[in-house]
């Protein structure tokens, strides 16, 4: 799906207003959602796209995978 650059500018300011010191406040984003849900902007399904892709990339960034040869305690 094509999205303009406004609303990439968009998703990116409302993503922005979801961190608190630098972490992603997952109340934030639920309000965020439903903010632009209520108001609904115009191309706010693109807006809503590119954050939910940011918020999923923010999520994979602080997730860490541990693999070993060996079995590890918990």
């Amino acid at each position: 799906m094509k999205i303009t650059k406004q609303s990439r500018r968009d998703a990116k300011q409302l993503f922005r207003s979801t961190l608190v010191n630098g972490q992603m406040d997952e109340t934030r984003v639920r309000s965020v959602v439903q903010k632009v849900l209520e108001q609904k902007p115009r191309g706010y399904m693109a807006i809503l796209g590119h954050f939910t892709r940011l918020v999923k990339l923010e999520q994979d960034r602080r997730a860490a995978k541990v693999e070993s040869a060996v079995a590890l305690t918990p």
